[in-house]
C-alpha cells in the first residue's frame, strides 16, 4: 500500500468518525429535547417554566407549582378527602411552631394554599407559641364543614384523613410537594379515586 493510499484511507476514517460523532451528539440532543416536551405535559395540561417554577393554566388562570403532576401521583389522596375540602366553607390550617427546620416550608405551603383554595382560611398552631400570635387549634375544632389541614412532621410523606383532620405528613421541602399534590387534585389536574 502506497503513501497516497494510506492518506486516502486515513481521510476516509476521519470523515467516518466525524460523521458518527455528529450523529451520536445529534441523537443525544434529540432525546433530551423529546424528553423535555414529554415531561411538560400531563393529560390536557401543558406546563412551562417561569420564575423557576412550573406554570399551567387552570380555569383560564396561571397557576404555579414546584413539581409536575407526574412526580406526585404516587402520593395517595382520596376523592373523599378532596370532596371534603371542596365542599367546606372554611378550612383550618395548623402546625407545631416548635418544628424549626421545616417551618419555612410549612409557611410557604400554608401561604400558597390560602391563596389558591378560594376558601376562608383560619390559621392556628397546635401549641401556644411566643413566636406566633395565632390561636391554638386542634382536631377538636374540625367538623365536616370546617375540616382541618395539619402540617405534621413525619419521616413518611403522605396525606391522611382522620376524623375531618387532613394530615400532611412530611419533613422539610416535602411539605411543598404535598401542597402541590393537594392543589392538583383540588382543580382536577390529577384525578383521585
Amino acid at each position: 500500500m502506497g503513501r497516497r493510499e494510506r492518506k486516502t484511507e486515513k481521510r476516509k476514517q476521519v470523515w467516518m468518525a466525524g460523521i458518527l460523532v455528529f450523529l451520536m451528539v445529534a441523537s443525544g440532543f434529540g432525546v433530551i429535547i423529546g424528553n423535555q416536551t414529554d415531561e411538560l405535559k400531563y393529560n390536557d395540561y401543558k406546563f412551562s417554566i417561569k420564575d423557576n417554577r412550573y406554570v399551567t393554566k387552570i380555569n383560564d388562570k396561571e397557576m404555579f407549582f414546584y413539581n409536575l403532576p407526574q412526580q406526585l401521583v404516587h402520593i395517595n389522596l382520596s376523592s373523599a378527602t378532596m370532596n371534603k375540602l371542596k365542599e367546606s366553607y372554611l378550612i383550618y390550617m395548623t402546625f407545631n411552631p416548635e418544628e424549626d427546620p421545616s417551618l419555612p416550608y410549612i409557611e410557604l405551603a400554608r401561604f400558597e394554599l390560602s391563596q389558591v383554595l378560594g376558601k376562608s382560611i383560619v390559621n392556628g398552631v397546635l401549641v401556644e407559641s411566643e413566636d406566633y400570635a395565632l390561636p391554638v387549634i386542634t382536631c377538636a375544632n374540625a367538623t365536616l364543614q370546617t375540616p382541618m389541614i395539619i402540617f405534621n412532621i413525619s419521616s413518611e410523606t403522605s396525606i391522611k384523613d382522620i376524623d375531618n383532620c387532613i394530615y400532611l405528613n412530611a419533613r422539610g421541602p416535602e411539605f411543598v410537594q404535598l401542597k402541590d399534590r393537594l392543589v392538583y387534585s383540588y382543580f382536577g389536574v390529577i384525578q383521585d379515586e
